[in-house]
């Protein structure tokens, strides 16, 4: 089936893919600063770009619909904009990833010629429309010229911060991309307003500190991969994350999947790894103790920081062996701590700390601050653009260092 036959049925039929929504307004091949869209409707005050691929979706399709988006942010600045991609096949995982940018997937391999069919689109788009919503609300929160500083992303979450989270997702896709050309860059956000975090407050003299329960920040973060097969976050991924002493731009070894590819690369290279670190020369270690109080939802613990200059390959393994060794007192400690420094915490979690957390889960992070006092906080938005898109430029070697193939 030709990619025209699809367009020319969504055109003709667009209530398959807006069937609540008062449709206003519809183009085909409509025309912005030379480029052409291939369908655009207005419904219910959003202006949906549609672009139409009869092949799996790869990078460079959505590279395409996030320029169309910047080319109708640009010329219609007032506009409530969303994101269309129409494929022949899109594997689930990167439907996920893309929807946390904006951009909805809807697979469509032929022309609909059951009712099945059609209420299979229906049905994933009134749960599409939802999210836009949504995410114009939390875009509204923030001017298109309008910059933020510190204390509009420090934690806890707000509006503001979720704002220029997502401006500051959307806007760096594409740089980010031609930086990174060799691989597939999934980016997505991860924004708790309801979860908690443990800062211990880092004391360069004593090496430890006072326990503070914070929410968590803003965080965003952006995905590497070689092939659609490859599992999530299995290796250190690129992860931005406000906390309560700025923005960290990190190299970020969060699960205990990419944490074990880190230590693994570190080991079978010291000597590469500390020459790209002394390269790089602003990084600072953080390693974090986290532990699990429900599914998926963690404290962490401020563990270690170091300085740069003050680590290298040998002592991030010598981190982790010290770790090791004192698992069980470190656990029972912190999840104490937790549990009765904690007032939100419910049973069900006091119940889940106890019988969890078996194993060590020491993240590591590598990180380039913009902290309190940093430019970034008095630059124009374009500019704390470029600034974030420089900061993730830096870690493009170490990267390379952790994604490389095995030969």
């Amino acid at each position: 089936m030709k990619e025209r036959d699809i367009q020319n049925y969504l055109y003709s039929n667009p209530e398959v893919l807006f069937p609540s929504g008062n449709i206003t307004e519809k183009a085909s091949e409509y025309s912005i600063h030379g480029k052409r869209i291939d369908l655009l409707f207005v419904v219910d005050g959003v202006r949906y770009i549609v672009e139409i691929k009869n092949v799996p979706i790869q990078r460079e399709h959505i590279g395409q619909v996030v320029e169309y988006y910047g080319l109708m942010r640009q010329y219609m600045k007032d506009a409530n904009l969303a994101m269309i991609l129409v494929s022949s096949s899109i594997p689930e995982w990167r439907a996920a990833y893309l929807e946390e940018l904006g951009i909805r997937c809807v697979e469509i391999p032929d022309v609909p010629t059951t009712d099945e069919e059609v209420k299979r689109i229906c049905k994933e788009t009134i749960s599409y429309s939802k999210k836009v919503k949504q995410k114009i609300e939390v875009e509204s929160a923030l001017g298109d010229d309008e910059s933020v500083s510190f204390e509009d992303i420090a934690p806890p979450v707000n509006p503001k911060g979720m704002a220029f989270a997502r401006r500051m997702l959307t806007e760096s896709l594409e740089p980010i991309r031609e930086i990174f050309n060799e691989y597939d860059i999934f980016p997505f956000g991860i924004t708790r307003t309801h979860s908690f975090d443990i800062d211990l407050e880092h004391d360069p003299i004593r090496k430890y500190g006072v326990v503070e329960f914070t929410h968590g920040g803003i965080w965003w973060a952006y995905r590497f991969g070689f092939s659609e097969n490859m599992p999530k976050n299995d290796v250190p991924n690129i992860s931005i994350i406000a906390n309560t002493t700025g923005l960290d731009v990190t190299i970020n070894a969060e699960l205990q999947r990419s944490q074990k590819v880190l230590f693994k690369r570190i080991q079978a290279n010291l000597a590469e790894f500390n020459r790209l670190l002394d390269n790089h020369g602003g990084l600072w270690l953080k390693t974090y103790l986290k532990y699990e109080h429900q599914p998926q939802s963690y404290h962490w613990i401020l563990s270690d920081m170091m300085s740069p200059g003050e680590f290298d390959g040998d002592e991030i393994i010598k981190i982790r062996h010290k770790h090791e060794k004192v698992f069980n007192e470190e656990r029972e400690l912190w999840i104490q701590k937790i549990i009765s420094g904690n007032i939100e915490i419910t049973e069900a979690k006091k119940n889940h700390l106890e019988k969890q957390n078996k194993r060590l889960n020491l993240a590591i992070r590598l990180v380039e601050p913009f902290q309190i006092d940093s430019d970034i906080w008095t630059l124009k938005p374009e500019k704390q653009v470029n600034e974030i898109v420089g900061a993730v430029q830096r870690l493009k070697p170490l990267i390379d260092f952790f994604l490389r193939k095995e030969k």
